[in-house]
């Protein structure tokens, strides 16, 4: 199996993601790549608006650039598969969190996930744009029904797929002591919420993506998967690099950073 997971740790400009390709190999691993590299470079450069802005206005520039981010990737992906054959069909998700004074900013397409634990509790900040998310949704399936489905992954939003798309944009205040978790859909769907909760509570946040990604596997995953894990902390100069890990089941990236 190959990796067409991608995923961004930048930690100067407070911006984490990750984002999973689909459409064969040579297509989701490079649209998932392309996808982190456009949100990164779109992110930095608009966040120079942003400097000396009091907090609401810097708020709403902040959910602009998010989702132009997001916009410009689809775009860029979408124009370079209609020229290269090869590449046609490709697309990814994206779930990022950018870090601005005490709020998080996330913005979403797709069903790779976000997560907030805190103080003992987790929770889920995105929903999936998925075909199982909107059955059950319609109240057409049930959440156990669900997981026994064999349509696990087919969604109904991604980056690339067409040339416009319009992203989720959640912002969440951040607390010290905070803990996020982004992943691809190759966690996700092996490990519940409370499952999540009962990890962060019983271990340090830094095992959390080598734990979570060897449950998924125990239980049979057999899709990439990647998990991103973000401590909110008071010293944001003296932060060591949050411990990143992604692996398939037939290939294994290790961390760098």
């Amino acid at each position: 199996m190959s990796n067409e997971d991608s995923y961004l740790v930048d930690a100067n400009l407070g911006l984490y993601l990750v984002a999973d390709g689909m459409g064969g190999h040579a297509g989701g691993a490079h649209a998932s790549a392309m996808c982190a590299d456009v949100v990164n470079r779109v992110v930095r450069r608009g966040m120079a608006r942003v400097a000396g802005l009091p907090p609401e206005e810097a708020s709403v520039v902040i959910h602009e650039v998010l989702g132009a981010s997001a916009s410009e990737a689809s775009a860029r992906i979408f124009d370079q598969a209609q020229a290269d054959r090869s590449l046609q069909g490709m697309g990814t998700t994206l779930t990022g969190i950018l870090f601005y004074g005490n709020r998080g900013y996330i913005v979403h397409v797709g069903d790779s996930r976000a997560y907030l634990m805190r103080g003992g509790t987790a929770r889920q900040l995105t929903s999936d744009h998925s075909w199982l998310a909107e059955q059950i949704e319609a109240g057409l399936l049930t959440e156990e029904e669900a997981k026994l489905s064999d349509l696990k992954h087919i969604i109904t939003r991604s980056v690339g797929f067409e040339r416009l798309v319009e992203a989720d944009i959640v912002t969440v205040s951040v607390s010290l002591g905070d803990v996020f978790l982004l992943c691809s859909d190759g966690m996700a769907n092996y490990i519940t919420l409370d499952e999540i909760a009962r990890l962060a509570r019983d271990h340090h946040y830094s095992e959390l993506p080598q734990i979570c990604t060897d449950i998924a596997l125990s239980r049979g995953g057999d899709d990439n998967i990647t998990v991103v894990v973000v401590l909110a902390c008071n010293d944001y100069d003296s932060r060591k690099p949050m411990r990143k890990l992604s692996k398939t089941v037939a290939d294994t990236l290790p961390s760098i950073g």
